[in-house]
């Protein structure tokens, strides 16, 4: 079933300085699945002269976008495609924020797209990417790119201190917190706690970086030390991609710690310790989506819309 709206005043702050009318017109793009931000970026997308599908069971937040239930009519003659930011479950299932959406994107689903097209998702299986480019679908994965994780490490420190806040009975101000690492996500949580006045020390591994934690403003130490830090830490922030906050380490923790992990699944925290501790850890992927989706829609829509264009600009695009 699809259902079709049109764009009005209701949308009318949504059209973002960036994206001009009628630059995408003709052009036919499929969102698969998602969180909210979908719905901003499919909104951003239409009021540029895009014909905009939303494949999921929920109809879009917004009107002037196509739903369907069914991928094959989204897909038929799609040239740009977007998938979730966050990773493919097993066989390609998308990643959906309704449970009861068992989207997947399959190699025979890439013989619907036109030629030639372009994949957007967080990341991809190996053989989702080979197939693809055989396919004459050009995968970009987003994940890879510093613009988007920068762009995307500003809703998700906000969100970080927000599930902080909510969490714990004093202040950010004047208290100690740990920023695990300090790549694109611990940079901008670091400089977001310091403005808040908080102690901010950073753990990391490579002295590089550690000395611009220091030209910073933080404290900085080599991960050998976590351990050490933890005892007086009353928030840490976690970005490690890797097994960090171990058992050992979090048994030096102090009783009211707040721990908020937010690398990839299944993040840096020994979890099931954490609990038997009794301590306050919390994963917390996809925080542009939840808490600021209409920021990540647009950082979203800006970064697709021209990377498309620069892919597929000289391809003739026949108006719908």
């Amino acid at each position: 079933m699809e259902i079709v709206t049109t764009l009005d005043e209701t949308t009318a702050g949504l059209g973002g300085g960036c994206m001009g009318a009628a630059r995408l017109r003709g052009w036919k793009f499929c969102l698969l699945g998602g969180d909210r931000r979908q719905d901003y970026l499919g909104c951003r997308l239409a009021r540029s002269g895009a014909e905009v599908w939303i494949v999921r069971r929920r109809p879009p937040r917004f009107p002037g976008l196509r739903h369907s239930r069914a991928k094959e009519p989204a897909l038929d003659g799609a040239r740009v495609i977007v998938c979730p930011m966050a990773p493919f479950g097993p066989d390609g299932r998308v990643c959906s924020e309704d449970p009861e959406d068992l989207l997947a994107l399959t190699e025979s689903d890439l013989d619907l797209l036109a030629r030639p097209s372009v994949l957007f998702a967080g990341s991809f299986p190996e053989r989702l990417a080979a197939a693809a480019e055989k396919a004459g679908c050009r995968p970009v994965a987003l994940n890879d790119m510093d613009e988007m994780a920068i762009l995307n490490s500003v809703p998700t420190a906000e969100g970080a201190l927000l599930m902080a806040l909510e969490r714990t009975t004093v202040t950010l101000h004047s208290s100690k917190a740990l920023v695990l690492g300090y790549g694109r996500t611990g940079q901008t949580m670091a400089r977001t706690l310091l403005a808040l006045r908080a102690r901010v020390t950073v753990i990391a591994r490579r002295p590089a970086a550690r000395a611009r934690a220091r030209a910073d403003g933080c404290e900085a130490l080599p991960l050998e030390e976590l351990a050490g830090a933890l005892t007086d830490a009353r928030f840490v922030f976690n970005t490690i991609p890797a097994l960090v906050l171990t058992a050992d380490a979090l048994e030096r923790a102090r009783p009211d710690v707040i721990i908020i992990d937010l690398a990839s699944a299944p993040g840096g925290t020994d979890f099931e310790a954490a609990r038997r501790l009794g301590l306050t850890a919390v994963l917390a992927p996809g925080l542009p989506g939840r808490v600021a989706p209409e920021t990540a829609g647009g950082h979203l829509a800006e970064v697709v819309t021209r990377i498309a264009l620069q892919s597929l600009a000289p391809v003739e695009v026949r108006p719908s």
